[in-house]
């Protein structure tokens, strides 16, 4: 199997080009009705594996998980939003298991309600890489946003409409973790 290689000296072009060019598309794909989240979903495929290339590893309190209020489930009492140590783990969502791989592998984490939140815990944190979990529409936003750190990016599950109850594979989500911070853990 072949594995994409970064060459140092084009990412920063490659970047902009790509950033650049993303609009464009989707401009494109209004004319020729395309589904935008289709769109969106390349250009976070795309993001990953141009990330991927780069073989970055952070040290985990160099790392920032983010991750959307509506993973927690709506009718829980506890809400995490201010603190998300008030998570009850009662396993009634995935918010518990996020909980346990933030307490095995050591990383930041942050609970966003929006694009502001989100902002402050990359200023809060100062991470040197982000895994951000958010819908097709959020995560592009959010790499876009966050560039020049390193972002990879896992797309919620939505079985009940946007911002209700999502849900997402936290086996995706520990992958991009450990790619992050090395696999000697867990």
């Amino acid at each position: 199997m072949l594995a994409a290689r970064a060459f140092e000296p084009l990412q920063a072009p490659i970047r902009i080009a790509v950033n650049l060019f993303f609009p464009v598309a989707l401009v494109l794909g209004r004319l020729l009705r395309i589904d935008p989240d289709r769109i969106k979903k390349s250009f976070i495929e795309v993001n990953n594996q141009m990330v991927q290339a780069r073989n970055l590893r952070v040290p985990p309190e160099e790392l920032l998980l983010l991750v959307p209020h509506c993973l927690q489930y709506s009718e829980c009492p506890y809400k995490i939003t201010v603190h998300m140590d008030n998570c009850r783990r009662c396993g009634r969502c995935c918010i518990s298991k996020l909980l346990d791989l933030r307490d095995r592998y050591g990383f930041n984490m942050g609970l966003a309600t929006g694009g502001t939140l989100a902002r402050k815990y990359v200023r809060e944190y100062r991470p040197r890489a982000i895994v951000a979990v958010a819908c097709e529409r959020d995560l592009v936003s959010g790499i876009l946003d966050s560039n020049p750190i390193p972002v990879l990016g896992v797309t919620n599950e939505r079985p009940f409409g946007p911002c209700f109850n999502t849900s997402v594979s936290v086996p995706s989500v520990e992958r991009a973790i450990r790619y992050f911070c090395g696999s000697n853990k867990g």
